[in-house]
């Protein structure tokens, strides 16, 4: 591969994410990484990055992004694992692994195997990649492998800092566990009983519209310590739900997050769907999802998903 040209990797800040990078840096040791929460937020970098070549990894194809990518002056290279109708040769997609595993591919990347692996577990994704990692470490290893990676991002949300020192140690393609400063925040997130606290903490603000767990966020702050979405599937699978959605209330616009815990409808078909037809945009996999709709149409969202429930 062609090393000439700065190159820069935009990418999300979950495990995934935090894989890509790793495997961005394996192959490019130095380079520039910065997270972002949103397609979005991924559209707004894009105008102010530089560089000569930005990978973007993890962020779906939304219109907005799109119109972005194909109007910036620079050379910009999509890896990502969202389903999307988007067929141009600057993107690269593949839903049945994880966006790790597809940059991984793509950049001919090597020695990262057990590391790229935990992306494809943390994903759902069933590759090769992952069935090879299982045979030589067990499943009950990768899991905790994953976990713990998992786990210390999510005690500090917003740390930016620590997410790019997680890549460039993982970037030697050693495990989570191998580095004392990943395992200083799995431990302290151990310790302190977050995912335990997140689940009561959704559990007291969830209701239920038949099979439907849903999560209302108003003008009270609650602390879901890091686990998010994470929590909110768990809960509303013990609940004996088929779906879970968290919503964001603005006054002109919702941000809202679905999961599948059981269901059988394609949560990022459905809300293509609905965003077409109702306004703003979102996307996702057959399993999870997330949008911006306008605030008036929550209601009607609900409704459909509780019919499909």
């Amino acid at each position: 591969m062609d090393n000439s040209g700065s190159r820069r990797l935009v990418t999300r800040g979950n495990l995934d994410g935090i894989v890509s990078a790793a495997v961005f840096l394996n192959r490019f040791p130095g380079s520039p990484i910065k997270f972002v929460t949103s397609p979005a937020s991924a559209a707004t970098m894009l105008h102010s990055i530089g560089g000569d070549i930005v990978y973007l990894a993890d962020l779906s194809l939304t219109p907005e992004l799109t119109h972005t990518v194909e109007h910036c002056d620079m050379e910009v290279r999509v890896i990502d694992h969202h389903p999307s109708t988007v067929r141009a040769d600057y993107a690269t997609i593949d839903t049945r692994v994880s966006a790790a595993t597809l940059l991984y591919r793509v950049l001919e990347g090597r020695d990262m195997d057990d590391v790229v692996a935990l992306a494809d577990l943390y994903e759902r994704c069933d590759t090769p990649l992952l069935s090879a990692a299982i045979a030589r470490h067990g499943w009950e290893v990768l899991k905790h492998e994953a976990e713990v990676l998992d786990f210390a991002w999510r005690i500090g949300v917003g740390d930016d800092a620590f997410r790019l020192e997680a890549a460039t140690l993982l970037s030697s393609g050693s495990l989570p566990s191998c580095h004392p400063s990943i395992l200083k925040r799995y431990g302290a997130m151990v310790r302190g009983g977050g995912w335990d606290k997140a689940l009561v903490s959704v559990r007291e603000a969830m209701k239920f519209r038949g099979r439907i767990g849903v999560l209302e966020l108003g003008k009270r702050r609650r602390s879901f310590h890091g686990f998010g979405s994470r929590a909110l599937s768990e809960v509303a699978r013990q609940e004996g739900c088929k779906y879970a959605i968290m919503v964001r209330k603005g006054r002109d616009s919702s941000v809202i997050s679905l999961r599948s815990v059981g269901g059988t409808t394609d949560l990022g078909h459905f809300i293509e769907d609905f965003t077409k037809r109702n306004g703003l945009e979102g996307g996702g996999h057959p399993s999870s999802a997330g949008a911006r709709i306008p605030s008036a149409t929550v209601p009607l969202l609900l409704e459909e998903l509780e019919i499909m429930a």
